[in-house]
């Protein structure tokens, strides 16, 4: 009779013990599932989700591009005119001043260059020596000021001895005549086949800031670096700094104590260069910026990671970079991963629950 019960017993035992290790079985295969769930997606969100930065920048690199190339054609259209040939300011003032009021908007200023460095502007002149611009516009007396030192001059007329068409993008600058940051889009004047001067249109800091903000509402200026996620910056071919989130980074004129004046007789400018920065991982991508490469890349800056997505401006000295928080370029993932960990513990919970009625339904 002993031995009889302690059969039933033990069958017992084994009936209620295979559904428990068949849930656990099922358990694991579904953690197993989700596993390899995981291991094939991952990457694939990754991918994605560099894709999508890849092609934001691709984006405002593009539409950077766009602007530069369409300023390129409009001073390069102006430099043609027969008028500009003449190399006549009361002739040719005029007719800079109506296009300057038509395209307020995009450029600053014009200037016209002399080959001996001379020039003159759309905003100021010294109307005692025939509206050249000078040190002192009011004194008639006063030195005049040189484009000799500006790479723009030196390209597309100094050393264009070939007499070549020649349209160039200069390098960030404080202007002479007007004091605002600005790049310079220069063309080269000719009348019967040699280069007489050349034509400039000014691009001001201002308005560089206006595209990119309109690229990125979320590319705020902001010197604290905290209040944004996405940033953006556009480096020169030489590295210096034309475009950055902390303003302090861009070109300005020095006047703290000691600053001292150029040989135009205004005060020097501080340029601030991505190849002087004291990381190296920042170096390392200011080379490759300057280079004109383009790529992704992994840094620290203030203490955070971060991830940068670099690429050149089309038919410019420039590239750009996006610098995003590497938790935000991570947020696919992270979100994929989330949805992962609450299917195993709803499946957990499941098993535990079937777990616990199980040995209820038998006792029943």
């Amino acid at each position: 009779m002993v031995n009889n019960s302690a059969t039933t017993h033990l069958k017992s035992k084994k009936t209620r013990t295979k559904p428990t290790r068949f849930i656990l079985a099922c358990l694991i295969a579904v953690a197993v599932g989700l596993l390899m769930v995981r291991s094939l997606h991952v990457p694939m969100l990754q991918a994605q989700q560099h894709q999508s930065y890849h092609q934001a920048l691709n984006s405002a690199a593009s539409d950077i591009a766009h602007f530069i190339e369409s300023r390129k054609a409009e001073v390069r259209l102006l430099a043609d005119l027969p008028q500009l040939g003449t190399m006549n300011w009361q002739t040719i003032q005029p007719l800079l001043t109506t296009r300057l009021n038509a395209k307020h908007q995009d450029f600053e200023k014009f200037v016209l260059a002399l080959p001996n460095g001379n020039f003159y502007s759309s905003v100021t002149g010294n109307p005692r020596q025939q509206g050249l611009v000078t040190q002192n516009d009011a004194d008639p007396y006063s030195p005049k000021i040189t484009l000799s030192e500006r790479d723009y001059w030196r390209v597309v007329l100094h050393n264009n001895l070939e007499h070549q068409q020649i349209t160039y993008v200069s390098n960030p600058m404080i202007s002479y005549s007007s004091g605002v940051k600005q790049i310079m889009i220069a063309s080269s004047i000719h009348h019967q086949g040699n280069v007489v001067g050349l034509l400039g249109g000014s691009i001001s800091w201002d308005r560089i800031t206006q595209l990119i903000d309109q690229i990125s509402p979320e590319a705020t200026i902001d010197a604290s670096m905290e209040n944004h996620k996405t940033r953006f910056m556009l480096v020169s071919k030489d590295g210096n700094y034309w475009y950055h989130w902390n303003p302090k980074k861009v070109i300005r004129k020095q006047t703290d104590q000691g600053a001292h004046n150029n040989p135009q007789g205004r005060p020097s400018a501080l340029l601030f260069n991505i190849l002087a920065e004291e990381s190296e991982a920042l170096k390392s991508l200011g080379r490759n910026m300057v280079a004109g490469k383009h790529g992704h890349t992994q840094l620290t800056l203030d203490g955070r990671a971060k991830e940068v997505f670099y690429m050149p401006i089309q038919n410019t000295n420039y590239s750009l970079a996006q610098v995003v928080d590497s938790s935000e370029y991570k947020t696919l993932t992270r979100q994929f991963n989330v949805y992962l960990l609450v299917a195993l513990i709803a499946s957990m919970m499941v098993y535990l629950f079937l777990v616990y009625l199980i040995p209820k339904e038998e006792g029943s």
